[in-house]
């Protein structure tokens, strides 16, 4: 199993006020969710979306878009859940089925718009892309 680790923001799952919503805008651009930029955020959900862009990171060798805004062509993309365009152009210089419908279908969940889409921890555990024997582009 591998773990990924970073507490440089780090801080109590139910936040300072007790409500469990974070509201420091803090974190690195490219893995930080849309809703950073909003008032409060659910701190649980950010770390899936982030963990989904370092997952997208290693199984690619590239990120699979600068930073999560409207104004980013390829997080536009995801935003208006038009996933078609943004496999297609992620998969141009590469070989056929380089992303499989399982890894495609997880990338999707972890980095939804909508916090509420995205996965739990333990939903991604049982993800069929994860219980394979060997996580790999086939």
């Amino acid at each position: 199993m591998l773990k990924i680790a970073d507490f440089g923001f780090s801080c109590l799952l139910k936040g300072r006020d007790g409500s469990g919503l974070l509201k420091t805008r803090l974190g690195t651009e490219g893995y930080m969710a849309p809703e950073i930029l909003g008032k409060e955020y659910d701190g649980r959900k950010v770390d899936i979306f982030a963990a989904g862009i370092i997952l997208f990171i290693i199984y690619s060798g590239n990120p699979p878009f600068e930073r999560a805004t409207g104004n980013d062509p390829y997080y536009k993309l995801i935003k208006e859940k038009r996933m078609d365009l943004f496999w297609e152009s992620h998969s141009r210089k590469r070989k056929l089925g380089f992303f499989s419908v399982q890894f495609r279908d997880l990338f999707e969940k972890m980095v939804a718009y909508d916090p509420c889409e995205r996965p739990c921890i333990y939903e991604i555990a049982k993800h069929p892309w994860v219980r394979n024997t060997i996580c790999t582009h086939t």
